[in-house]
């Protein structure tokens, strides 16, 4: 199955990522890169995660059956509304977004009749940034969430190939639902990883070990780039952290009254939860190889 010309605005990490998929699959015609930046793009060829790196974006858009908004969150919609025009009848506009509701509300409201957009994110990616930590199969087994206004379209279901042909499984819920989930599941974590480090004295970090490393790894993603995502998404983050917060002080009322046995069965859930999810995960993946 081939998608036609497939344009990707950001071919960094995730971008460089979607790029060297379409190219190992052979999905797509050809590849169109935009950047700002002449070195990133060269980096992008040289890898051959895209075809041909521009900085117009007009003459990158105009020919492009797919364009995936692949930039950090705070640049999506003003990008999306500066290509819109731009783009050739019956194309599709997509993008990878951590959070959604904003994102899809925004861009619907000023899609054209003639070309549809296709909210989408899928759950992968590593605290590292650019292209050049880009793979081929970063997406192999991945959860891609789209969320559409309708999902019975063609164009969801163009999108959803993709996603399915880059290895992803996908799951269709509303931006609202996405937006709730993910503050529990991805941003979350961030957050917390990043408190931890924070509340450590910095010449007592030299003491850690894997334990600490593998806990707060995380925390060393783009900064920047989770501001903007923690702020679109406020609301839920900081039902989240009410949720974390309660849980903090029911271990440590639980320390300050010798409950043993309370610790012993938060260590236990807490144990069965995440061994059910990722040893099941893990297994899963071995199987399928």
């Amino acid at each position: 199955m081939q998608f036609g010309t497939v344009c990707i605005i950001g071919p960094g990490l995730i971008g460089g990522s979607i790029g060297l998929g379409i190219k190992k699959r052979n999905l797509a015609k050809t590849i169109i890169g935009v950047g700002h930046r002449a070195s990133s793009l060269e980096k992008a060829i040289k890898i051959h995660a895209i075809d041909t790196g521009l900085l117009n974006d007009e003459e990158a858009v105009k020919d492009a059956d797919i364009v995936i908004l692949a930039t950090s969150v705070n640049k999506i919609i003003d990008t999306g509304k500066k290509i819109i025009p731009l783009m050739k009848s019956n194309s599709i506009l997509t993008d990878v977004g951590s959070t959604k509701k904003h994102i899809v509300e925004q861009i619907t409201h000023n899609i054209r009749k003639d070309i549809t957009f296709v909210g989408a994110h899928p759950i992968a990616g590593s605290e590292q940034r650019g292209v050049e930590f880009a793979s081929p199969d970063l997406f192999e087994g991945c959860t891609c969430i789209i969320t559409p206004l309708n999902n019975h379209t063609k164009e969801v279901e163009t999108i959803s190939q993709l996603w399915r042909h880059l290895g992803a499984k996908i799951k269709y819920l509303t931006p609202e639902q996405h937006d709730e989930i993910l503050a529990f599941v991805s941003h979350l974590p961030h957050l917390a990883a990043s408190c931890l480090i924070n509340a450590i004295k910095k010449e007592h970090l030299v003491c850690g070990a894997s334990g600490l490393r593998d806990t707060t790894r995380v925390a060393s993603g783009d900064p920047e780039l989770w501001v903007d995502i923690f702020v679109q998404n406020r609301e839920n983050v900081m039902k989240s952290i009410d949720n974390f917060i309660n849980e903090l002080n029911e271990f440590k009322n639980a320390l300050v009254n010798k409950n043993n046995t309370k610790i012993l069965d938060k260590l236990k859930n807490a144990k069965l939860s995440r061994d059910n999810v990722f040893h099941n995960n893990s297994t899963n993946k071995n199987s399928n190889k």
